[in-house]
């Protein structure tokens, strides 16, 4: 199994999503040599506004605190030449409506759309293409979706 499990909160419109976790070394951007571990969790959900998938997730350091969006930015050097607002940004979750770091919805249509009538799935399509930004890597297996 993958890791990714469903999830469901009762009673709301809109209320399945998708969960991953996992832990993993990441660098100081300034000092490559310094690695501290930290925790992602991993959320997919449909968010209703924009009529698209979206990526949220949660990061934390070893001491169960959680990095701000400000901190992350600082250690993804994947989104350095992004405007961080445009690309990450604090949202409420779709479903559980807390805020969590999301990779803002505005433009995944305009992802998603290359990939209409040629992906066997489309959320896979999407996530390969955006998870590498946020240190979430699909296993090989996915390409045969996509």
């Amino acid at each position: 199994m993958d890791g990714w499990t469903l999830q469901e909160k009762e009673g709301a419109e809109n209320g399945k999503f998708i969960t991953k976790r996992y832990t993993t070394p990441l660098k100081a951007l300034d000092k490559e040599d310094i690695k501290f571990l930290v925790t992602f969790e991993y959320h997919i959900a449909y968010n209703l506004s924009y009529g698209v998938p979206v990526l949220c997730f949660k990061v934390w350091k070893q001491d169960g605190s959680l990095l701000s969006m400000e901190e992350y930015w600082a250690l993804n050097k994947d989104l350095k030449d992004s405007n961080m607002y445009d690309t990450l940004t604090q949202l409420d979750h779709p479903v559980l409506c807390q805020p969590f770091l999301t990779l803002h919805p505005c433009r995944t249509q305009e992802i998603i759309q290359p990939f209409l009538g040629h992906s066997k799935n489309l959320v896979i399509s999407w996530l390969s293409v955006v998870g590498p930004f946020v240190h979430l890597t699909l296993p090989d297996q996915y390409l045969k979706h996509c």
